[in-house]
């Protein structure tokens, strides 16, 4: 995030924009100057949470769209001698991630903290910090765009080298499940020593598997994703055996009934392909479709910070064989899960 703070200059407090570059190095810009040191200490604090929840949402949550469309408006809105509008809590409707941490703060500080902030504002001031906050806005376009190739940047005051960082999270990214405590998830997985597109390479495959665990819901899987000493990094995921048209006896593990009756979210898939087969020919079936995602990394011999965050995502199945292979896929390779797991996999987007 891109840090604001209050310096008091000869009767009057300066707002300064402070951000990390190139090994740390810090980076400061002004933004405006106040004759009230409470309404900058304000405006400060708006500014920090909004470039804090922003970066965070950049990197991990769909309200992120959205969320930049109501920045966008919130500048040209202040740009303009109107007053800046408020939003409400449904502008994240149909977010699967509204009610996240970021979701919750975006909400509360871009609907009305930092519009009220930005109205009480004179003209000049108003520019200025329109400025800043499109400064803010532009660095995560680029982020965006550059960090995905596997490139850093090449200007060392850029504010890129902040995006996705570990290191600066405060009250989002410590503790809690997919997305929440996706910094905490980085930095147990892959510790902190990494520069911006290799934060973002593990930020892939840990997207990778919250995507999958959420889209899994939509075909009333069980499971989830899994972060610790004995599983490793995973999606533990069990889908139930009637999606691919196999009918289990409670029973007897013996007796099942394998029809055509196959869903069309897992038709044609080599994970429906490798089941029924299973259910066909095995002399018992354990039951339900058991599925280990995971990135192609021995967890437990690789040290944190020697654990490649670029690794590829390994899709097994537990059989009568053991774990079988179904694919080993980049985890941008949308389609090769589809082709892996079936459509379901698009039921919930992931954001490359």
């Amino acid at each position: 995030m891109t840090l604001y703070s209050c310096l008091p200059t000869e009767g009057k407090v300066t707002v300064i924009a402070t951000w990390p570059g190139q090994y740390a190095d810090s980076h400061s810009a002004k933004v405006t100057t106040l004759g009230d040191a409470h309404q900058a200490s304000r405006l400060a604090d708006d500014l920090t949470r909004v470039s804090e929840s922003m970066w965070d949402a950049a990197a991990w949550l769909d309200v992120y769209d959205e969320a930049e469309a109501r920045l966008k408006t919130i500048i040209d809105a202040t740009r303009r001698t109107t007053d800046i509008p408020v939003f409400t809590a449904t502008v994240f409707d149909g977010c699967r991630h509204a009610e996240s941490w970021t979701g919750t703060d975006l909400i509360n500080s871009l609907g009305s903290s930092l519009p009220r902030a930005l109205n009480s504002l004179t003209r000049a001031q108003r520019l200025s910090v329109a400025d800043e906050l499109a400064e803010d806005m532009e660095a995560r376009s680029e982020a965006l765009h550059l960090l995905p190739t596997g490139n850093d940047p090449t200007d060392p005051a850029s504010r890129v080298w902040q995006a996705a960082d570990i290191t600066q999270a405060t009250k989002m990214g410590l503790t809690g499940p997919l997305p929440d405590g996706a910094a905490g998830w980085m930095a147990r997985a892959f510790d902190t020593d990494h520069g911006p597109a290799e934060r973002w390479g593990a930020r892939n495959l840990l997207h990778r598997l919250e995507q999958l665990a959420a889209a899994a819901k939509t075909v009333n899987a069980r499971g989830g994703t899994d972060l610790d000493s004995v599983s490793g990094l995973m999606d533990h995921l069990v889908l139930p055996a009637t999606l691919f048209g196999v009918q289990l006896d409670d029973t007897d593990s013996a007796r099942r009934t394998v029809t055509d009756d196959i869903h069309p979210a897992v038709a044609q898939s080599l994970l429906a392909d490798a089941y029924r087969d299973d259910a066909a020919n095995a002399e018992f079936l354990d039951g339900d479709a058991v599925l280990y995602i995971a990135p192609n990394i021995d967890m437990r011999r690789t040290a944190p910070w020697d654990r490649d965050v670029f690794a590829k995502v390994q899709i097994e199945l537990s059989s009568r064989r053991g774990k079988v292979t179904l694919a080993t896929l980049e985890a941008t390779d949308t389609q090769g899960f589809v082709a892996a797991l079936g459509n379901w996999v698009t039921s919930v987007p992931f954001r490359a």
